[in-house]
């Protein structure tokens, strides 16, 4: 079968939707499929403009250069697979073959509509939105990375339900527990100590990630070991990702915990397995998610994952997790003192419950998928 993957511009630094569509090429070469992966070339955004004007002329490279491209690639291709549901404005320029769009979350589809509260979507990003949307309903299939992201697509009619399914995502790369022995230089590297106990949070600094909850559940895990005199269960925060917000930072320093708090960012993917190794738990209690590849890439490094009580999250994590209230810094807090006793049995079932998002699992379900659509434009013919 030959596969054309539509993959993202790299300059858009979208790390996960890279290394998603990195897997799928490697799975599908792996598999014995002819693979030709085609994504934007920055060809006027690699020319000396303004910061302020980057944003803008990167548009001309994804909207009006790059499609004009893809017609001979079409015309080599079995079946077309829009890897990102972000550029499923490209469906209309590949419906001449069997095609398919991965569909990862609907968050932003949902902020244009105005479904999310404190989330203003300019008139640019509507427009996006709706060019979004239209492809997704102008698919053959679309495929879901999750049963809330099919339910939501659903909801808001955004493709007809025979053609909507659900194919789970797989790690995008080899995550399993390192040695201690392994992770110390990465622990130095970041900050922390030998003896420090720390839980950890990796996403964007955006709020349905959720980052005030968690700073407030480690303040208050702070408190408590004061009170008590013992050793707090954790006495260091370890967040992957961008800097807290001003906020956040003033937060943490009228509560006394700034110099317990350790940013990182910019962490390769074995440090990553090496900072999720040696941690007491993952934090995780997002807002929303299409999916929450954290919560798996954390079990399979033998990591206890502490998530949402929401979907998807509670169908990722199977019983290896603990499940909370996201809001709830409290009850996060309690939910990890209560949790220590259990915290290896916790180890153990997340590696077992990680075991079942293989990248070769997933491929399969993407092959089903393309011969699903396939069979459909046969039949029709």
């Amino acid at each position: 079968m030959k596969v054309l993957l539509i993959g993202n511009l790299p300059a858009d630094g979208q790390t996960s939707m890279l290394l998603f569509q990195a897997v799928i090429e490697r799975e599908m070469t792996r598999l014995g499929h002819d693979v030709r992966l085609v994504t934007p070339t920055p060809w006027v955004q690699r020319l000396p403009w303004p910061q302020r004007l980057q944003k803008w002329v990167g548009y001309i490279d994804k909207f009006v250069l790059f499609p004009l491209t893809l017609a001979r690639h079409v015309r080599w291709a079995d079946v077309v697979h829009v890897t990102d549901h972000s550029n499923a404005m490209y469906v209309p320029r590949v419906t001449a073959k069997p095609n398919i769009v991965t569909c990862h979350d609907v968050i932003a589809i949902q902020a244009g509509l105005g479904m999310i509260p404190g989330w203003n979507v300019g008139w640019t990003g509507r427009v996006f939105q709706r060019l979004i949307s239209k492809g997704l309903d102008r698919t053959d299939e679309v495929a879901c990375v999750s049963h809330l992201t099919r339910r939501h697509l659903l909801e808001l009619r955004l493709a007809e339900e025979r053609r909507v399914g659900v194919v789970l995502n797989g790690l995008n790369a080899a995550f399993a527990p390192v040695a201690p022995e392994i992770a110390a230089p990465v622990i130095r590297r970041v900050g922390l100590g030998p003896q420090d106990r720390y839980v950890m949070h990796i996403g964007a600094d955006m709020p349905r990630k959720n980052r005030i909850t968690i700073l407030k559940a480690f303040i208050e895990l702070q408190r408590r070991s004061a009170e008590s005199g013992r050793p707090p269960v954790a006495d260091k925060l370890l967040i992957v990702g961008a800097p807290l917000a001003p906020p956040l930072e003033e937060l943490a320093r009228s509560s006394g915990v700034a110099d317990k708090i350790i940013m990182a960012k910019n962490v390769s993917h074995e440090d990553l397995c090496a900072l999720y190794s040696q941690a007491t738990a993952l934090l995780f209690p997002s807002l929303q998610e299409g999916f929450g590849w954290p919560i798996i890439e954390a079990q399979a490094c033998g990591c206890p994952v502490f998530t949402s009580d929401v979907a998807p999250m509670n169908e990722i994590g199977g019983k290896a997790a603990v499940y909370v209230q996201p809001e709830d810094a409290d009850g996060l807090a309690t939910a990890i003192e209560q949790a220590v006793p259990r915290l290896d049995e916790m180890r153990r079932l997340g590696i077992e419950n990680a075991a079942f998002y293989t990248s070769e699992r997933m491929a399969q379900g993407y092959i089903d998928t393309y011969r699903k659509a396939i069979d459909a434009r046969q039949g029709a013919a």
